[in-house]
């Protein structure tokens, strides 16, 4: 295939996924549309079941693992589903961590239900899909309530025990998101193992995977393939394992548990020294937000793990700013290029390019004669030669996949 003809089916490709997108989106917005229907509160669970869709219910179904109930009809469905989850929704409790537990606490506090909750859809979606709350419209609000029985349920079931619980799934919820933060993906065996040795307490299985199964489900930071439990930024896990198994005599890094329940916290961004540095200057000669710098540094360890060189974080750089001399040029390539040798990498098993090559220099390994240059694959520690800017009609550095001219040039 010649280049013009490469091109061509590198645009269609681009224009299909994004029509696909575009397709999602509508889904989407219809979805939430329907989801927040008139109901009357306080609510039967027969009330909350019967409102759904015939799909709703097989989702739910679906995610309470209930079995003989696929042929049903949407009626006989209904009573079938109303039968089984008050004695499944116990279990469901087990799992909760603080963020859901205190949920459920509010509504039931407020006589069933909250207004506007201040929650993403994909949460609510999750939340219905397990019978836990459903959405819907009260005194022309959007509401998220509980019927009756599963408020009565959770009542009985709360207490001191339960609350351990929540504290241990909260726990084990920041230490997943965290060994994800930093390596990437794990087999999900070993991950178990590490949870155990990080708490110093034995882990039952079964309810490990229970509270895991939901607990993906509900944050979305982490995914399921058949190569392990991945970050949810992981782009191909198949190529990341392949990474991980070429240094076989790399150990993980081996993080503190503190470290790791830090790195668990949503939208966590590890600001090293050099990342601060980085950060300090450009805010010098630019009027940055708080939320637009966190952005530049979400995108920047982002770009590192997806393996970009620093030229390309130079131009997604040069892509949001406008840079004033030549001179801010030199300095900015400089941090750069300090902020990817010492970033950590999910393909260097959490380590940092720059700690690697100390370890090649201790054990007296020779390094090339230009040492951090680009050819250097293994450590992965790099030095930019030279600059060119992102013409309009080239891939965006940012890695979306996207012509420049239709995404970070806008």
């Amino acid at each position: 295939m010649d280049k013009k003809s490469d091109n061509k089916t590198k645009d269609l490709l681009i224009e299909a996924v994004e029509g696909a997108k575009a397709h999602n989106r509508q889904l989407q917005s219809k979805r939430e549309q329907q989801a927040w229907k008139e109901t009357n509160i306080p609510c039967t669970l027969f009330d909350a079941i019967s409102r759904l869709t015939k799909n709703d219910m097989d989702q739910i179904r679906k995610s309470l693992r209930i079995k003989n109930a696929s042929s049903l009809n949407k009626s006989k469905l209904a009573a079938e589903l109303v039968n089984q989850i008050p004695s499944l929704f116990e279990d469901t409790i087990y799992t909760f961590d603080q963020e859901r537990y205190e949920l459920v606490r509010q509504i039931i506090k407020n006589e069933g239900y909250i207004s506007d909750p201040n929650l993403s859809f994909s949460k609510i979606e999750v939340l219905k899909e397990y019978s836990i709350l459903f959405p819907g419209k009260y005194r022309n609000e959007n509401v998220l309530f509980m019927p009756m029985e599963l408020m009565h349920t959770f009542s009985q079931v709360d207490g001191f025990e339960l609350q351990k619980i929540v504290r241990r799934n909260t726990e084990w919820t920041r230490l997943i998101h965290g060994l994800l933060y930093y390596y990437g993906i794990m087999d999900s065996g070993k991950m178990l193992d590490k949870i155990q040795q990080l708490t110093g307490a034995e882990v039952n299985p079964i309810e490990y995977f229970n509270m895991l199964f939901l607990t993906i489900e509900y944050y979305g930071q982490a995914q399921y393939s058949a190569y392990g439990i991945h970050d949810h930024r992981v782009f191909d896990p198949e190529h990341l394992i392949e990474e991980h198994n070429m240094r076989s005599s790399i150990s993980n890094y081996r993080f503190t548990k503190k470290q790791l329940v830090k790195a668990g916290e949503p939208n966590y961004i590890e600001k090293t020294p050099a990342m601060n540095s980085l950060l300090r200057f450009i805010s010098k000669h630019f009027d940055l937000t708080n939320e637009e710098s966190d952005k530049i540094a979400m995108q920047f360890i982002n770009m590192i793990n997806m393996d970009a060189q620093p030229i390309m974080m130079l131009q997604y750089l040069q892509s949001q700013l406008e840079f004033p001399s030549f001179e801010f040029v030199q300095e900015v390539t400089d941090k750069i290029m300090d902020l990817h040798n010492n970033t950590r990498m999910w393909v260097l098993k959490g380590h940092t390019p720059r700690e690697l090559s100390q370890v090649e220099k201790k054990h007296l390994n020779p390094l090339p004669s230009a040492p951090f240059a680009t050819n250097q694959t293994n450590s992965k520690v790099v030095d930019i030669r030279n600059h060119t800017k992102t013409g309009r009609n080239n891939p965006c550095p940012c890695g979306s996949g996207k012509k420049y001219k239709k995404c970070c040039m806008k």
